[in-house]
């Protein structure tokens, strides 16, 4: 699997004059947009569901905290849950 620096070599940012006279954080905000793209095109819309939602649950086991759902039945109040 490539990482951000891959893509931050990667042609399609590199042969772009606009990206390259655009300052490094916005070359690699672009990097990750190419990275996402690439690893869910040809996936279904339940397949990028899924995909998003188990990249979601890696960040907070990651950072040791759980989502927020807002519960609107229960007068929007805040609640942990699961994605």
């Amino acid at each position: 699997m490539k990482t951000v620096q891959d893509y931050m070599n990667d042609p399609r940012i590199l042969t772009d004059p606009g990206l390259m006279a655009a300052p490094e954080e916005l070359r690699e905000i672009h990097a990750i947009r190419l990275k996402q793209y690439d690893e869910t095109a040809g996936m279904s819309a339940a397949e990028k569901s899924a995909y998003y939602r188990q990249k979601a649950a890696v960040l907070f086991a990651g950072t040791g905290t759980a989502p927020e759902i807002v519960n609107y039945a229960g007068q929007g109040k805040l609640k942990q849950g699961l994605l």
